[in-house]
């Protein structure tokens, strides 16, 4: 298995409709790829928030449970994290269709009533593209040529 196959199967998974498994794949190649980038950085949560900020130039944060969150540290605690540990997102957190363009990395941080937080499908595309076009994977061949996009 290697990191191609994670996004293999991460397309595959989203294709279909099933998001969360599509998010657990690319999550988990998104960490391997930290690990390549930054082997001499301890821990999964450090190379993983190191290599996010290699992917943009900006810092978006969210209020999420009452804290500010950085969306790099949300990535990798309430998504990466909760799947990998309980096998799905927190109640609190979801991925929306339909917010906004599916091609825009979109975030909304709710009030009250529910408090939640919501993430466009653009999210799922800048993390398989993350993965695709950094650095520490020149040396894999893709088996396609485009990079994911939305269906």
């Amino acid at each position: 298995m290697s990191i191609e196959d994670r996004l293999t199967d991460a397309d595959l998974l989203w294709k279909h409709g099933r998001r969360e498994g599509a998010l657990l794949s690319v999550l988990v190649a998104v960490a391997a790829t930290a690990r390549k980038a930054f082997p001499e950085i301890t821990g999964d949560r450090a190379s993983f928030e190191a290599f996010m900020k290699t992917t943009h130039g900006w810092t978006i944060g969210v209020e999420y449970r009452g804290k500010p969150v950085d969306l790099d540290h949300l990535f990798y605690k309430w998504l990466r994290c909760e799947l990998i540990h309980t096998g799905t997102l927190p109640v609190d957190l979801r991925i929306e269709d339909q917010l906004g363009d599916p091609n825009a990395n979109s975030v909304r941080a709710g009030g009250a009533p529910d408090y939640t937080v919501l993430l466009g499908p653009g999210w799922y595309h800048f993390l398989v593209n993350a993965v695709r076009n950094a650095p520490a994977n020149a040396d894999i061949t893709w088996s396609t040529a485009a990079p994911s996009s939305p269906q």
